[in-house]
């Protein structure tokens, strides 16, 4: 569909009336400078001519008044004040109860694995205290002693190769 003002203009007064010869003179003008949009107007002549063809329906004679009156009722109904929240909890009932569900689920499982991992902790210090080749913690007694003393010198590379 085409932006063009001139053809918006005059595809509104063909929906209000039939267009006049200088009007279908400027549309078959227009139409042939844009070819693409011959379709869209074809298509929007037939609607017009198949609305045309429609009998006129008769309107009830307190039309007016109907459509007034549920005009009102509308604007009653938007300035009616909010339902009061105790009436919201059913409808967020399912919500909530699917939360907590979730967030149990999520407790239970998380006690779970910290049961497991304090398990495997427990049956890695068992195996590690019945080990006997490690040496007792009388041995650090003097750490800092050791520590204190001077490096060793590096080792002697030529002396090494000669050796070997």
């Amino acid at each position: 569909m085409t932006n063009d003002p001139l053809y918006h203009q005059l595809l509104e007064q063909s929906w209000r009336r039939k267009l006049t010869d200088a009007e279908e003179a400027e549309l078959r003008a227009w139409l042939a400078a844009h070819p693409e949009a011959q379709p869209d107007w074809d298509a929007e002549a037939g609607l017009s001519e198949a609305l045309g063809a429609l009998p006129n329906v008769p309107v009830a004679t307190n039309f007016t008044a109907r459509v007034l009156q549920s005009v009102e009722r509308r604007t009653a109904t938007d300035l009616r004040p909010a339902r009061p929240r105790w009436r919201l909890w059913p409808r967020w009932l399912p919500r909530v109860a699917f939360a907590a569900i979730l967030l149990g689920a999520g407790f239970v499982s998380y006690h779970a694995a910290q049961g497991a991992r304090r398990e495997k902790l427990v049956r890695s210090v068992e195996v590690v205290s019945q080990v006997s080749s490690l040496p007792s913690p009388q041995i650090l007694e003097n750490f800092d002693a050791i520590r204190a003393l001077p490096p060793t010198p590096p080792a002697d590379v030529q002396l090494l190769t000669l050796l070997q």
